[in-house]
């Protein structure tokens, strides 16, 4: 089955930091991961299965009215950056055959661990931030979009907060 991705590879480009340079086939992976631990979990199984076919039905033709607001004006600046989160830790490994390098820049000093840790710490507020005006949308809207209130059995839930407080030990 082909990969349905609910963000084209330009606006996952133009929504971020990262460079133009960058091989997008290298970013896909992360954007289906994104989609299946974070989107998946935000819209609940029904409402996401109904995306991605009305997505892969069509070239997205099929995706209309309010579904077509949901995917353009709060899904996908929540998914670019859920992307990001996903690809840091990865963006300056190779991972080949019998080894895992790490890529050098000519002109730039590669980021520390911490800077990296920084970095998708910001990604994943903004991320947060996002996720959380999906959901805001999907209860205000709620009449909208019924596949959102019927998931049953193995689905998944939708979340009622995107954000991750972290663990606090006193």
């Amino acid at each position: 089955m082909a990969t349905v991705l609910f963000i084209s590879e330009d606006r996952l480009k133009t929504s971020t930091a990262l460079n133009y340079n960058i091989d997008t086939e290298y970013l896909l992976p992360f954007v289906k991961i994104s989609q299946d631990k974070h989107l998946q979990a935000i819209l609940g199984t029904k409402l996401y299965e109904k995306l991605e076919n009305d997505i892969k039905g069509t070239n997205g033709a099929s995706l209309t009215g309010e579904y077509k607001i949901l995917v353009d004006d709060y899904i996908q600046d929540a998914l670019v950056h859920y992307a990001i989160v996903e690809a840091l830790p990865f963006i300056s490994y190779k991972i080949a055959n019998g080894s895992i390098t790490q890529k050098n820049s000519e002109n730039g000093t590669a980021a520390s661990k911490t800077d990296v840790d920084w970095l998708i710490r910001k990604q994943m507020d903004s991320a947060e931030f996002y996720g959380q005006r999906i959901i805001d949308y999907l209860i205000y809207k709620t009449g909208s979009f019924p596949e959102y209130s019927t998931n049953a059995n193995s689905d998944i839930e939708p979340i009622s907060n995107a954000f991750n407080p972290g663990i606090k030990i006193d």
